[in-house]
């Protein structure tokens, strides 16, 4: 038998669950948006731009010369997006804030890739924390 302590825990725990459903799903659509954006200046080469929407820990840890060279290189062997499909996400809830990250399988102009974005999320704003690609096309040769 629930006591009355037992039944506001309950619902206490239906509400807090209810208001972080509702949180995941829009902290994603607004990373999402966020990978759209990026994705449109990445193709129109504005990439200082890119490096602007980032955290203060990314930039802390890359240089806005290094970021754009990193992005120049990996357009000047992959070529533009043409098509990206998202194939995973987590959402992470903490102290710091909610951090979005999102796998997408990438078509380029000269090859594939997988992208994998991580955004910090407050509201409707999503910060670049990290962005990572891995393609064949990206190897020495």
């Amino acid at each position: 038998m629930v006591g009355r302590w037992g039944k506001l825990l309950l619902m206490v725990a239906t509400v807090v669950l209810a208001a972080a459903s509702c949180s995941t799903k829009e902290d994603l659509e607004t990373a999402e948006r966020a990978v759209e954006k990026f994705h449109q200046a990445y193709n129109a080469q504005q990439f200082d731009a890119i490096y602007g929407k980032t955290t203060d820990e990314l930039k802390k840890n890359a240089t806005s010369q290094d970021f754009v060279a990193m992005l120049e290189t990996v357009q000047r062997k992959l070529g533009k997006m043409t098509e990206t499909k998202r194939t995973n996400w987590t959402v992470n809830f903490s102290a710091g804030g909610t951090t979005v990250k999102l796998v997408y399988e990438t078509s380029f102009e000269q090859g594939k890739g997988t992208e994998t974005f991580t955004y910090r999320v407050s509201g409707k704003k999503a910060l670049l924390m990290g962005y990572d690609i891995t393609s064949k096309n990206l190897l020495p040769r």
